[in-house]
């Protein structure tokens, strides 16, 4: 079970990191010019912010869950990947909305 915890942990580090990371240069000028839809900005914008708090609520509630012998710390290290997983959803969703193809949020460059 450690070993369980320790790779969603740092799974979760990385990933909260890269995220973080992209949450930066969403905000600069140069990124946010390259967007066609200013809805599916804000869906990439809003994922990217609350990523990492998530996965940061999850991952010590998680290991206070298991220092205290309860058995549900898998699934709260789960609930971040399904948060991934649901704004990609609602992402793709309101790309698809915006001009019927998916793909197209983001000029290429």
């Amino acid at each position: 079970m450690i070993v369980i915890l320790w790779a969603f942990t740092l799974f979760h580090v990385a990933v909260g990191l890269a995220s973080l990371g992209l949450a930066l240069r969403l905000l600069t000028p140069a990124e946010r010019a390259h967007w066609n839809s200013q809805s599916a900005l804000l869906v990439a914008e809003f994922l990217c912010w609350i990523y990492p708090i998530a996965a940061f609520v999850a991952v010590k509630s998680a290991w206070a869950a298991q220092a205290a012998g309860q058995h549900h710390a898998i699934p709260m290290l789960l609930s971040p990947i399904l948060w991934l997983v649901l704004m990609g959803l609602l992402f793709a969703i309101v790309d698809f909305a915006e001009d019927g193809v998916l793909g197209n949020a983001r000029r290429r460059s």
